[in-house]
């Protein structure tokens, strides 16, 4: 039989953990009880991302910062260890719902102090997460000033009742799939904090190049949401494709709160015949990617925001 999954598009407000963990476990218990097992809450939820005016972002000392960015915070506070409290929270909610919770937050590595862009995956058994992952491309300009990129997806796979998944995030898209290729996913969990044309974005040109480099999994994407209409492009828009780019439930357009609950096959009811990615068509469009490099290369000048919007 399908399974239920659910798509949370919800604001956060930046430093307070506390308000956005109560929001998001609000929308956690609607989609359980629409029938949701697997649940995605967007990119960095638990600890905000950007500030809703696009001006405030998160900054530790000595890091570059875009021109942009007239006011910021040092995450540092906020940051929690991969088993720190959201983490458990959400892992006892999952418990009591019976459901699987993707818990995207701004991680601390206690060893060596560096700050990650996050993602835990939390289960109906409760207890410690089942996997995890470390962005592996934050998007340069506004995560440049504080995250440190990770560089595979050890950790990141876990074998549901329902199939494969694995774990991504936002900007990941444009390099991510490769490293899953041989991994035989069922489905990509994908929190995002989208900034540019949604609707350009996630209902016209990605699905094509999906299509075109033979994507053979599902991507769950959870976008987020602002409170107010925004003065800007990128909220909303939260989508399910199958196999190949095929867009099998979305949000609608627009910056709202929103829960996104439908209904996709599990691995065993996939049809045959999907193939492989095509990594040939893969690795050129990571190419023609801009900002997919900017972390492997020691002498980058700095990126403008406008450009960075129209990549993203």
């Amino acid at each position: 039989m399908p399974v239920k999954v659910a798509l949370v598009q919800s604001p956060s407000v930046l430093g307070d953990v506390q308000t956005n963990v109560s929001r998001l476990e609000r929308q956690c218990r609607l989609a359980a009880a629409g029938g949701a097992k697997i649940i995605i809450l967007p990119e960095t939820s638990v600890t905000g991302y950007l500030g809703e005016d696009l001006k405030t972002n998160w900054h530790l000392p000595g890091r570059p910062l875009g021109h942009q960015y007239t006011s910021t915070i040092d995450p540092r506070p906020y940051a929690e260890e991969m088993d720190g409290p959201s983490v458990a929270h959400f892992s006892a909610l999952a418990a009591e719902l019976g459901c699987y919770i993707t818990v995207p937050f701004i991680e601390i590595d206690a060893a060596t102090q560096c700050l990650y862009n996050a993602l835990s995956l939390v289960s109906p058994a409760g207890g410690a997460a089942v996997a995890h992952y470390r962005k592996n491309c934050p998007w340069p300009d506004p995560e440049r000033s504080w995250a440190t990129p990770a560089n595979d997806v050890n950790g990141a796979c876990h074998d549901t009742p329902y199939g494969r998944v694995g774990l991504a995030i936002c900007f990941d898209i444009h390099t991510i799939l490769a490293k899953y290729a041989e991994h035989d996913l069922w489905a990509l969990l994908y929190p995002i904090a989208w900034v540019g044309d949604t609707d350009l974005w996630f209902r016209k040109l990605l699905p094509h190049k999906l299509h075109g480099v033979n994507c053979p999994h599902y991507i769950l994407g959870a976008n987020w949401a602002t409170r107010a209409p925004p003065a800007w492009d990128g909220a909303g828009s939260s989508i399910v494709y199958g196999p190949r780019g095929e867009v099998l439930a979305a949000a609608p357009s627009g910056w709202q709160e929103h829960l996104v609950l439908t209904e996709v096959p599990t691995q065993g009811e996939m049809a045959p015949g999907l193939g492989r990615l095509d990594l040939a068509a893969y690795s050129a469009w990571t190419a023609d990617q801009s900002g997919t490099t900017y972390w492997h290369t020691d002498n980058v000048g700095p990126l403008s925001f406008a450009h960075d919007m129209r990549i993203m």
